[in-house]
């Protein structure tokens, strides 16, 4: 597993995160190009997955289909992704959809896929959209990652063309991610970042946006 330590400044540049980045001591370099990151967020009808990070439940899971790039409405051969927390260490698993070029509204098909491969049933739900701009940064051993995430926008699930994501927030999210075992060199790392740490789910912000707080 590994470590997910995150920052969020609101009303900013995401180039006040980057000057930070490229001064740090452990020399950051850009890792790859930005891209867009897309997703679907699923929950059960109850939004437990929600209520459970917002509490802060310490052993959590949340399920989401991936895909990069422009259109946001073209999901050009998404994988399903399972993150599984406990408190700021989490994993990831990733299960490859059928590729191909899926519309954000109309995934029937693809919904039923993803139900099957979970072991769920209607219970789960596919509940909210989501896209952002992303960048890479890692230490020359790549041992210690970072990304910065701008420019979030969201939307309630719907089954229909139209404007699917009418929320945008002005926050940038800063993420460092490291292995588990690394933990014993990451004082130093940490050390040199000049910001607060945050709780910061992309989840929970976009559901607080679109439904109220999943009530």
């Amino acid at each position: 597993m590994r470590y997910e330590i995150k920052y969020k400044l609101d009303n900013i540049h995401p180039s006040v995160f980057g000057q930070a980045i490229r001064l740090h001591p452990a020399s950051f370099r850009p890792l790859y190009s930005p891209r867009w990151v897309n997703n679907l967020y699923f929950d059960t009808p109850d939004f437990s997955a929600f209520h459970d990070n917002a509490a802060g439940i310490s052993q959590r899971v949340k399920h989401r289909l991936r895909w990069y790039g422009r259109p946001f409405e073209a999901m050009n051969n998404p994988v399903l992704e399972t993150k599984v927390k406990e408190n700021q260490l989490g994993r990831k698993e990733s299960f490859p959809m059928p590729s191909g070029r899926y519309r954000a509204g109309q995934l029937d098909g693809l919904l039923l896929q993803v139900r099957q491969h979970l072991g769920y049933g209607k219970e789960l739900q596919p509940v909210l959209f989501n896209t952002y701009y992303r960048s890479y940064w890692s230490t020359s051993d790549g041992r210690f990652r970072i990304t910065v995430d701008s420019e979030l926008q969201f939307g309630a699930f719907q089954q229909q063309e139209g404007r699917l994501l009418p929320y945008c927030l002005p926050s940038v999210i800063m993420e460092l991610k490291y292995e588990q075992e690394e933990e014993g060199q990451s004082d130093f790392i940490l050390r040199h970042i000049p910001f607060r740490q945050t709780k910061s789910s992309k989840y929970v912000m976009g559901v607080e946006v679109c439904y109220g707080g999943g009530d």
